[in-house]
């Protein structure tokens, strides 16, 4: 019975402990935890990757890119492939720059609207931090608008609404 609860004044003790000294994530005794930058409103790393094309992709500093990350293992990553697509139909004749970054192997078909990159070395899933697929971002002139984790209907809608505002100029300052 002594050891029961010692062990018990041990935990109870760590736990206070815990609760006092952590960080604000962890001392919150939540498991709320903020979202994995970059996120919206902060820099997006620029890169330069080859595609599974055999061209070059650029993000730079400046334009509009929409850059998702994919898995072909992953049924939320296939499942927005179609509304993908027909956005990247939709907007690339405006100057709207789309990639898909698979973190595995990458499909075969050549007749899509955007650019295929495959993270053979994960340098670009490290650089984006993305620890779950799908994830994509909408970035213009160097800044992030939107992050969307994960995929479900509404995010088509969310897409096109940024993307709009992106092309009339309303995020620039």
């Amino acid at each position: 019975m002594r050891r029961l609860v010692a062990v018990l004044l041990v935990v109870a003790l760590a736990a206070a402990l815990y609760r006092t000294f952590g960080s604000a994530e962890t001392g919150t005794g939540t498991l709320t935890l903020p979202e994995p930058a970059p996120t919206e409103g902060e820099r997006a790393p620029a890169f330069t990757a080859h595609s599974e094309e055999g061209g070059t992709f650029r993000l730079t500093d400046e334009g509009v890119y929409v850059l998702t990350f994919w898995s072909t293992l992953n049924r939320g990553s296939m499942e927005a492939r179609p509304a993908f697509e027909a956005v990247a139909r939709r907007y690339s004749g405006e100057g709207v720059r789309f990639a898909a970054v698979y973190v595995n192997s990458a499909p075969d078909d050549r007749s899509i609207a955007y650019t295929v990159l495959q993270d053979r070395t994960g340098r670009l899933t490290s650089l984006y931090n993305v620890k779950r697929v799908p994830r994509l971002f909408v970035i213009e002139d160097g800044t992030i608008r939107l992050v969307q984790n994960g995929y479900y209907e509404g995010n088509r809608r969310q897409l096109e609404q940024v993307l709009e505002e992106a092309l009339r100029g309303e995020n620039r300052g």
